[in-house]
């Protein structure tokens, strides 16, 4: 397959058809709803996942001129052919990529060349020598690292001494999930040969609807207590529904489930699933969460952190609290935003604490040990200290004892806690965590001994001394706090040699075997579906149940890598299918349906889903379109925002909640030579409103924070470059721009949409898409205001005639013509852009004012 896309890379898209013909002879067929077999299923992917490759490679070539790019300073052979070593200088990002320094990955495809190109074309030049390299190996110890291994095609011909030619790497895109699309598409790869989840998707009859009379018998009485615990929690009768359902389904060892939660905007789908995963760990089931990206992964993960500790104050009198040794997060660290929270879950970090926790020379063995030396030797450490110092000043027998404690205890309460938080459960019986507990308390009790005031040296050395040599005659303590440390002595004493001999855990094993014993005891793991690639190469224990995030935005061919993990039985499929799909970048596999998600297959297959039917998110006034128009009204609005309170903060604002701002005297254009486009009339009123929204804010005192988004990538640009960073140093004043399919899963305080288009022929682009519209207009909590020209979007033919047509019904539209102050900032603009012909129209703003 890398051949065909070595060959292909660069050739034109063809157009697309039922059944289309690529531009190499190729025919990439229509996905079909249903599959005759496994192979066919597989085979149905491939051709589609090559052109979609293709396809990103072109569109990436087309901005070779924004991408990150660097000098190669050297290039020799490394090993096999085809195989090189480069290294290379600073990367410079270019126009088009992050604030953040490139680095490579492994997966990044590079185009080699004897310049550095402004355009695509310029690789065409007379002499210019280049070629794609993909990357194999980089070394992510090293946080400078700029050499890595690349891969070139075998059939380019390229000799030893054409290396010197190459001067330039410059950046493309990264085709690592591909590659594990392709391998999981594959039957002769080394991942796990679990097709039986696969075979019931085929032709899938409602799954769900199937339940075993075994197993429903057998749990009788465990929903029962498992609900009682979850309303606790303050759950609605539609997500209790969910989570019965499919503790009811995975439960089964006789049958494979599947189940579709439905969850709409704001109806709480997140917390849906982290009180599922939680209810799962209470039965015992081993799960793997998963999504699409590791924005999303990183969402429900910290939500269910944020929710665990809530969780665990309704566990039943004799269950012990959920352990965050039991939840594993993995994944790129450089493509996760790991808070300090995630930090504890997280494998890398987990993994570099429990190293040295293991460790012979500094591990958990010993560090009770020295506890026990200390308690059994302090004495005549401090006399031998005493023989070493002679006669020098020598420090006073209880500062050294107290010396001596806090270094050795806080060693090991460091130890013991790292070993709590990273460990899973399953590693500590019942009596090793109630010996832990009265370890850490009696260490605090010997402490705080030590430092009462009425403890005096000779006391000390009595207690101590004489509890440190059995054989010498003693002679009780007589006060009560040589009693208490007595005490305290021989309770830690006991406790301590205890865990020495109950603590079944290993010493002396390397980052590798901890990294595996991480995976393989854990009892929920995330990632992303592309990362469970990695749990394939590793011997785990058997995975009960696969629960998908946001499963409507995830190709299905993507699914089938953790759909194919060993001894995988049941799926629960979490997502929105009005809402936008995966991102599709060639037309032929757009048309083809490779976008297509299981959970929107299964939907079309009449798969029953089941609906959480509350929000708790938007205003009433802002969620009866969307309810009507792609809901069918089946959401219902929940207490919080039927209160009169919800949006008592929102009054002194210009506009009502819900406001359509018609202006239109824009103008849309084109950025350079794309296809993205952007409205500087539009920009100029959305900046307005943002100065407006933040006078009010100042009087209010409270937190805000206002979403601006737009279909366009140039429109999000031209408003961040004007916005600057005017407010970032505004305490509980948040603005942010992105555009709407950067936005989905999120929510602001105000939301201002910049639609951008204003043409006279109806012509909308982006937003003819109903599930573009559902994301940008189910994003704000409190007001959503629409910056557009109605005109235009009333001709569109679209979802947007309906939307015009029922604001103004509503009579939620304002005109920019009753607004002096907009007309003011519509007529500067024009004549900054030296646009004032366009006033003239009898619509204009200006000419009707």
């Amino acid at each position: 397959w890398r051949r065909w896309i070595w060959a292909t890379w660069c050739s034109p898209g063809p157009s697309a058809t039922s059944t289309t013909t690529t531009s190499t002879g190729t025919r990439v067929e229509t996905i079909p709803c249903k599959f005759k077999s496994v192979d066919h299923y597989l085979q149905s992917y491939r051709l589609p996942l090559i052109e979609e490759t293709r396809s990103d490679l072109c569109s990436c070539l087309e901005l070779i001129n924004e991408a990150p790019s660097s000098k190669i300073l050297s290039m020799e052979v490394a090993g096999k052919s085809g195989l090189y070593f480069m290294d290379v200088d600073f990367w410079d990002n270019g126009a088009g990529f992050s604030t953040e320094t490139y680095t490579a990955r492994n997966g990044d495809i590079f185009i080699l060349s004897s310049l550095k190109p402004e355009s695509a074309e310029d690789l065409n030049r007379y002499g210019v020598t280049y070629c794609l390299a993909m990357v194999t190996e980089v070394s992510l110890d090293d946080e400078y690292q700029k050499g890595f291994r690349v891969k070139v095609a075998k059939d380019i011909g390229l000799e030893e001494e054409d290396l010197s030619k190459f001067r330039h790497a410059i950046f493309l895109t990264n085709i690592m999930t591909n590659i594990r699309i392709w391998k999981a598409l594959s039957f002769d790869t080394h991942m796990d040969n679990n097709f039986t989840v696969i075979k019931s998707l085929l032709a899938p009859t409602n799954l769900g609807d199937d339940v075993c009379g075994i197993c429903v018998a057998q749990d009788g009485s465990l929903l029962p207590s498992l609900t009682e615990q979850l309303l606790s929690i303050k759950l609605n009768q539609s997500q209790l529904d969910a989570i019965e359902s499919v503790i009811s389904a995975v439960r089964c060892r006789h049958m494979n489930l599947l189940k579709l939660i439905w969850g709409p905007p704001g109806t709480g789908k997140t917390k849906t699933v982290s009180a599922l995963l939680w209810a799962l760990a209470c039965v015992k089931c081993r799960t793997l969460t998963c999504a699409p990206t590791n924005v999303a992964v990183v969402g429900v993960c910290t939500r269910f952190l944020q929710n665990l500790k809530e969780f665990n104050e309704h566990i039943d009198e004799n269950g012990l609290p959920f352990s965050l040794g039991d939840v594993l997060l993995f994944g790129n660290k450089y493509n996760m935003d790991i808070t300090e929270d995630l930090q504890e879950i997280f494998l890398d970090f987990r993994v570099d604490d429990l190293v040295e926790c293991f460790s012979s020379l500094s591990g958990w063995k010993y560090r009770i040990a020295s506890m026990v030396s200390f308690f059994d030797d302090c004495v005549s450490r401090y006399d031998m200290l005493l023989e070493d110092e002679g006669n020098s000043d020598p420090v006073s027998f209880l500062d050294f004892i107290k010396k001596q404690f806090d270094a050795t205890a806080i060693a090991l309460k460091r130890c013991i806690m790292n070993l709590w938080v990273h460990l899973p459960g399953r590693c500590f019986s019942r009596d090793s965590v109630v010996n832990i507990s009265s370890l850490l308390n009696m260490l605090e009790i010997f402490g705080t001994l030590l430092c009462n005031v009425d403890l005096t040296e000779d006391c000390l050395k009595r207690a101590l001394g004489c509890l440190s040599n059995e054989n010498s005659v003693c002679v009780k303590p007589i006060s009560s706090i040589e009693k208490e440390l007595d005490g305290a002595r021989s309770s830690c004493l006991k406790l301590l040699k205890d865990l020495l001999h109950s603590l079944n855990l290993p010493t002396g094993v390397d980052k590798n075997w901890v990294q595996s014993y991480c995976i393989r005891n854990a009892t929920l793991l995330f990632c992303t579906t592309s990362s469970s690639y990695r749990l394939h190469h590793m011997e785990i224990a058997p995975l009960d149940v696969l629960i998908v995030d946001e499963a409507a935005q995830v190709r299905e061919c993507e699914l089938v890598i953790p759909l194919r993990l060993h001894w995988l039985k049941h799926v629960v499929l979490v997502g929105d299918d009005c809402q936008l799909s995966a991102m599709v970048k060639s037309q032929v596999c757009k048309e083809a349906g490779f976008g297509t998600s299981l959970f929107g297959r299964l939907v079309m297959l009449g798969f029953d889903k089941h609906l959480l039917n509350i929000q708790y998110r938007m205003n009433p006034i802002i969620s009866l379109f969307p309810n009507v128009q792609f809901y069918e009204r089946k959401i219902l609005d929940g207490s919080n925002v039927l209160s009169p309170s919800y949006n008592k903060d929102y009054t002194c604002f210009p506009f009502d909640s819900y406001t359509f701002i018609n202006l239109t005297d824009g103008r849309e254009d084109k950025e350079g030579t794309g296809n993205s486009r952007r409205n500087m009339v539009e920009v100029a009123v959305v900046l307005h409103l943002i100065q407006t929204i933040f006078k009010c804010w100042k009087s209010t005192g409270k937190v805000l924070s206002v979403g601006v988004v737009s279909p366009y990538s140039s429109q999000v640009d031209a408003i961040k470059g004007r916005l600057g960073k005017q407010y970032d140093t505004c305490d509980g004043f948040h603005v942010r721009v992105k555009s709407i399919d950067g936005f989905q899963g999120e929510e602001d305080d105000i939301i201002i949409l910049s639609t951008v288009r204003s043409n006279g022929r109806g012509v909308v682009g982006f937003l003819a898409d109903n599930q573009r519209t559902n994301v940008a207009l189910t994003r704000a909590k409190h007001c959503l205001w629409i910056v557009g020209n109605a005109r235009t979007l009333y001709k569109s033919g679209t979802v947007w005639t309906d939307l015009v047509s029922d604001a103004q019904r509503r009579k939620c539209v304002f005109n920019a013509t009753n607004d002096t102050a907009l007309c003011k900032l519509v007529l500067q603009v024009k004549q900054d852009l030296d646009e004032l012909e366009d006033l003239l129209n009898a619509e204009s703003a200006v000419f009707s004012n």
